[in-house]
């Protein structure tokens, strides 16, 4: 009993709350860091891929707190920056896990939290040559500020702290910092403003 019970209660939980447990995705691009890799083109401009470099697209949940003005958001995402030449091509790619929190006033929220970066990554293959710079599973800090004209919309400035530690060699780091345009779509019902 206490085991169906158990499986039962997230349900419940879903859906007494449906109004305020939200599916949301997040699409940022950033740049900034430590300079990862320059690739060399011959009949255009080089191009840099540094640490803090990216698309990012996030997915998730979002749970409101209209009472507090407050909001959660947890999210699981992918971010990557490449480039190809005529012999090959770089990819940087990270999957971040992250928790914000963010305060809401009229039409703005403010916030940050943490993010966990797992299997940072830069792998190249030009011509027969392959080789792939593992970094450690890294743990950031987010700050945020966005603009949110209605409940399901928000865009704004995104600025992420973190620092990657080469596998082979921890001695050598590489800064991940970065600042970025975020653009924040939720989905879902209507629910009551507090404006």
């Amino acid at each position: 009993m206490l085991k169906k019970l158990l499986l039962i209660m997230p349900i419940f939980i879903t859906l007494s709350y449906g109004e305020l447990i939200k599916p949301v995705i997040q699409l940022s691009f950033e740049g900034g860091g430590d300079e990862l890799v320059t690739i060399d083109h011959d009949y255009e401009n080089d191009y840099t891929i540094d640490a803090g470099d990216g698309l990012s697209l996030e997915m998730g949940m979002s749970i409101d707190n209209p009472v507090a003005n407050f909001e959660t958001q947890l999210l699981i995402g992918y971010k990557f920056d490449s480039d190809s030449a005529s012999n090959g091509d770089m990819t940087w790619s990270i999957i971040p896990i992250s928790a914000l929190g963010f305060i809401k006033v009229p039409y703005w929220r403010f916030g940050g939290g943490f993010t966990y970066h797992l299997s940072p990554e830069l792998r190249s293959t030009f011509d027969n040559d392959r080789f792939t710079d593992e970094f450690n599973n890294a743990l950031g800090g987010i700050v945020q500020i966005q603009y949110e004209p209605t409940d399901f919309f928000a865009v704004g400035l995104k600025g992420t702290f973190i620092e990657y530690e080469l596998k082979s060699d921890p001695s050598k780091t590489a800064s991940g910092n970065s600042l970025g345009l975020v653009l924040t779509i939720k989905f879902g019902g209507t629910r009551s403003r507090y404006r």
